[in-house]
């Protein structure tokens, strides 16, 4: 089973830098072109300007949270079907139940364990 995402693009959107930054490696290893935005408000603005194929979005964030981000996002009629993947540190099931009831398609856990990352984005791309 192989991720083939060569030609996709992604939006990484996380107020963490850091963070930005090893899961943009972790992506561009997966294959992915990767744009970064450091809340939800710049990331809508990056969503809406680009053909995007997925979102990761953290929930925690200033001037927008991801939680707002997924809302949005869904509500938006050029959006509605671009996958969005919730990674917060918050993993207890209130915070997963509402970023799915907010519009997030999947929620995975940080720290991000890679292969189940793979394997979310296998089902949300390719349906597998």
């Amino acid at each position: 089973m192989t991720l083939d995402v060569k030609g996709k693009t992604v939006l990484v959107v996380d107020d963490y830098q850091s963070m930005r930054v090893i899961l943009k490696e972790h992506l561009q290893g997966f294959g992915f072109t990767v744009i970064e935005a450091e809340n939800g408000m710049e990331g809508l603005e990056l969503a809406r300007e680009n053909q995007l194929d997925m979102i990761f979005t953290d929930i925690v964030m200033p001037v927008m949270d991801g939680l707002e981000l997924c809302q949005e996002a869904k509500s938006d009629a050029s959006l509605v079907n671009v996958p969005i993947v919730v990674l917060s540190t918050h993993a207890d099931a209130s915070y997963i139940l509402k970023a799915i009831h907010n519009g997030a398609d999947d929620y995975v856990a940080k720290p991000i364990e890679i292969r189940l990352l793979e394997k979310v984005i296998m089902r949300l791309i390719d349906g597998r």
